[in-house]
């Protein structure tokens, strides 16, 4: 039944069974929320059970990644002032939680008033070693200017113990 659906949706522009409008895609940063419209307590990230979910050593072992420690990173960030000011400001900095292998450690800290409000200070750690290429990134950034880029060699996850 899923691939017939998937079959009409292909053939009648997304609509399935039961749909009379079009199934719209949207790119996952535009479902990203700042920290204003967020209601509840903080995001934190999720504590690993070993079973359903892993932590980062985990996660890059069962990868099988392979990177040459001094290669060239494979993750370009257009602007990091954007990271530092902005994303920390209206976002929280969502790399840090939605990387799986958290490649992406802000080390950032907002300041204390200077006569013109808060100032941030610090930089971004990118361990992309860690990366497992998955892309999310590139696809969740909500000011995209993260862009992956293949890494020399050919190099990264090989997926064999999975």
């Amino acid at each position: 039944m899923g691939m017939l659906n998937v079959g009409l949706g292909m053939a009648f522009g997304g609509r399935g069974f039961g749909l009379r409008d079009r199934l719209e895609g949207k790119p996952g940063y535009s479902r990203m929320r700042k920290k204003s419209e967020r209601s509840g307590p903080p995001i934190e990230r999720v504590v690993p059970d070993n079973v359903l979910t892993f932590d980062k050593v985990t996660d890059v072992f069962n990868s099988g990644t392979t990177h040459d420690e001094d290669q060239p990173c494979h993750l370009h960030v257009a602007d990091t002032t954007i990271c530092a000011e902005r994303c920390t400001r209206e976002y929280g900095n969502p790399c840090q939680y939605f990387c799986p292998a958290a490649v992406y450690e802000p080390l950032f800290e907002l300041k204390g008033a200077n006569g013109q409000g808060e100032r941030v200070e610090g930089r971004l750690q990118i361990n992309f070693s860690n990366c497992v290429h998955c892309k999310t990134c590139d696809i969740m950034d909500p000011y995209q200017i993260i862009t992956w880029v293949p890494p020399q060699g050919g190099e990264g996850p090989v997926y064999t113990g999975l």
